[in-house]
């Protein structure tokens, strides 16, 4: 199976996999945050995104993947990309909430214009015809 068409049909087994890395080194970060006076707190709402995106990725990926669509290429990398840049921002550089809020929401961006590509063109098989 080439990485196209991996791509393409089993997105599904990729966020899966993605979402057993994330849990696996990730985990749940917890501390105290001891302020003077008022202060505005992301991370709040990315422990409330978080999952609930999550679990968007799986149920469209998981419903196309039952009806044996297709997915665009160029849409699922950049995708698993944003996803990774998320994890990467969140879990392993501790970066600001702010960047990883935004790359989250980026990510959800381009889920619902994948799966709206996806469901316009879900009678076109993308296979490539062999040049031989």
């Amino acid at each position: 199976m080439t990485f196209d068409k991996l791509v393409q049909k089993r997105m599904f087994l990729l966020i899966i996999m993605l979402l057993m890395i994330s849990i696996y080194f990730g985990g749940i970060q917890t501390g105290y945050n001891r302020t003077l006076g008022f202060a505005y707190d992301l991370s709040f709402w990315i422990f409330i995104v978080k999952p609930f995106l999550w679990l968007a990725f799986i149920i469209g990926y998981g419903t196309l993947a039952i009806l044996h669509y297709w997915t665009n290429t160029k849409l699922s990398i950049s995708h698993l990309i944003l996803i990774g840049l998320a994890f990467i921002a969140e879990d392993i550089l501790n970066a600001d909430s702010r960047l990883t809020l935004t790359l989250m929401l980026i990510s959800a961006i381009v889920f619902v214009m994948n799966l709206i590509w996806t469901i316009k063109n879900r009678n076109i098989k993308l296979t490539k015809k062999a040049s031989t």
